[in-house]
């Protein structure tokens, strides 16, 4: 593979952002990986940043999981308590729906907090 810039020298690597070959004059460390300019490793560390605050916001995603679940739980007690005091059957039943789908919602919640966790390491 040649150079993008310079066709005559061959290639040391690609440009992480934009692939594009480049020679050992062309070639700069951007922490992350080699780029060919500094709009690339501009980009680059944009992109660096990005990860990096995904990184530290890991754990609060699965935090907020265990606590949706929790809130979810407590509103399926409610709808079916509450269900059972009816005395009518239909809007019993839609109650008693609307709590399984809450649960439903709760179980989801929890597994999603525990791949979260395993994510973590």
């Amino acid at each position: 593979m040649k150079c993008y810039t310079h066709p005559e020298r061959d290639a040391v690597g690609t440009c992480k952002h934009c692939h594009k070959g480049i020679c050992p004059a062309c070639a700069k460390e951007s922490g992350f990986g080699l780029v060919c300019s500094g709009p690339c490793e501009q980009e680059m560390l944009g992109l660096k940043a990005i990860m990096e605050r995904n990184r530290k916001m890991l754990p609060l995603g699965a935090k907020a999981h265990v606590r949706n679940a929790i809130w979810l739980l407590l509103m399926a007690a409610i709808f079916i308590g509450f269900a059972l005091t009816q005395r009518e059957g239909g809007f019993a039943i839609f109650l008693i729906a609307l709590g399984a789908v809450m649960l439903l919602g709760a179980a989801f919640s929890f597994f999603n907090s525990r791949r979260l966790k395993k994510l973590q390491g």
